[in-house]
């Protein structure tokens, strides 16, 4: 592509008005995506959840009566019909015997402090046209454990722009100390590109607060404001299917044919949608180093039958684009979640080329260690080693780590005595708990051939269970397996 044709396929503001927004966003639907309360009471018909609402602060004089006892020490603080995050105050924690709660950057605002910003609220400040407004006060989503790691205290956000019933770009939006732990990226949060295809995290960016230019973004490839910074690209987002099709749900109960969806990940909840928003920016298109516009004319005309052919639609169209070039992106090999593999065989001849056998492989990060079902381990060499390990007699279950432990410690050196097994781990088989013995192995993994140890079990439905161990160094695609 070239330069030229890149630019062509941006699209620019007035374009998103004049032949998405205005043809295709009805003024009923506007009013559903640009009123919070009402978004959340049609959203609640098709059971999308959404943030619980606490308080709802309609006029000055219910604040005399708010019960700030009542109050959780995590709360968020939002205009009804705010625009652009503006308003929108997050406090994570609560000073100990105090009416006065902190925010992300450490600010700490009093009972006072938080009744001035409603009553700017009400009075419009942050609301569209200055209009009267409704201060709401709702639950703090609790991030879920993956994406919490990149989050500077705040709650990170999936913003996934629809058309016509297809999933057109995504991104994800990660607070930082800069935005105060909200996900604003003119207040400074991060915006890094989603893959649709595979909900696999791309190019990252970050307002230029330097640039002379308004809405100038900066390349950024890690976090800013952690102890640890962590590479931003290659994250797998979880539950990536079910957030394709909530934004597809909202867009079809809201009647909206252009729109953007906010979703966050709750640690409990799953899927939580913040908002819906029809007139979604334009950032997208940066985060994702991609235009806009030639994806929605793509679409414009297709017949979509149904939220999953308009997944398949958007995943086969423009998802992918990324897979040829993630592996230079994150430094990462991309491995399908059952993937064929290669197992050399474990013989002490010295052929110039040992034999292989090929095997199918589950890529699980549920497990530390690696496991080899017992049938395959025979295959590649490993017959005399789990011959010898059954003559033993290791009873097939205990009742408890410890029992297992206990076994192990008064047996290890005749446990240990093959000269194939290392070590004997202790696993957990469903209700059981099993002594089973660790050899090591050579295999081929997507290209690359590794050393790794697995556990040799009973049974199970592949020749292999490749654990995170072994995964670090890899990115799993679930949108596919091996024999697609």
């Amino acid at each position: 592509m070239t330069q030229r044709s890149k630019y062509k396929n941006i699209l620019g503001l007035n374009r998103r008005n004049q032949e998405y927004i205005r043809p295709f966003n009805p003024p009923s639907a506007k009013r559903i995506a640009d009123n919070k309360i009402l978004t959340k009471k049609v959203l609640a018909k098709e059971n999308i959840k959404t943030p619980e609402v606490y308080k709802l602060i309609r006029n000055k004089q219910q604040l005399k009566f708010i019960d700030w006892d009542s109050l959780p020490k995590s709360f968020v603080i939002k205009p009804n019909q705010g625009t652009g995050g503006n308003g929108i105050i997050v406090f994570y924690g609560k000073k100990k015997g105090q009416y006065a709660w902190i925010r992300p950057n450490g600010d700490i605002m009093t009972r006072n402090d938080i009744i001035l910003h409603i009553e700017n609220i009400l009075d419009g400040r942050f609301s569209m046209g200055n209009r009267k407004d409704i201060a709401i006060i709702e639950e703090r989503v609790k991030t879920a454990p993956l994406l919490k790691q990149y989050s500077y205290k705040g709650v990170p956000d999936i913003r996934v722009i629809c058309f016509n019933g297809v999933p057109i770009m995504a991104m994800t939006r990660i607070p930082t100390k800069r935005s105060n732990g909200t996900a604003n990226l003119h207040s400074g949060a991060i915006c890094t590109g989603i893959d649709i295809a595979t909900g696999i995290t791309t190019y990252s960016m970050q307002m230029d607060t330097n640039s002379p230019f308004s809405d100038t973004y900066e390349d950024i490839d890690t976090t800013q404001d952690l102890k640890e910074n962590k590479i931003l690209s290659g994250i797998h987002i979880p539950e990536w299917d079910s957030i394709l099709e909530i934004a597809l749900k909202c867009q079809r109960v809201s009647k909206l044919g252009y729109i953007g969806v906010d979703i966050a990940l709750d640690a409990e909840h799953g899927p939580i949608v913040f908002e819906l928003n029809a007139r979604p920016g334009l950032g997208i298109q940066v985060a994702n180093k991609a235009g806009l516009r030639w994806r929605l004319e793509k679409v414009k005309d297709v017949e979509v039958k149904n939220i999953k052919h308009g997944i398949r639609l958007a995943k086969s169209l423009f998802g992918g684009e990324v897979e040829e070039s993630i592996e230079t992106i994150s430094g990462r090999k991309v491995v399908t979640i059952d993937e064929k593999v290669m197992v050399f065989h474990q013989n002490k001849t010295k052929k110039k080329e040992p034999e292989k056998e090929s095997g199918r492989a589950f890529m699980d990060t549920g497990v530390l260690t690696s496991r080899m079902s017992e049938t395959f381990a025979n295959r590649v060499g490993f017959l005399a080693t789990t011959q010898y390990f059954n003559s033993l007699n290791v009873p097939r279950k205990f009742n408890s780590i410890k029992e297992a432990q206990e076994y192990i410690d008064t047996h290890l050196k005749a446990l240990t005595l093959e000269e194939n097994i290392k070590r004997v781990a202790k696993i957990v088989d469903g209700e059981d708990v099993k002594v089973r013995p660790v050899v090591d192995i050579k295999v081929k993994i997507s290209g690359e051939i590794k050393d790794i140890e697995v556990v040799i079990i009973e049974n199970s439905d592949y020749h292999l269970i490749i654990g995170r161990e072994v995964l670090k160094g890899y990115l799993i695609d679930t949108s596919k397996t091996f024999s697609n």
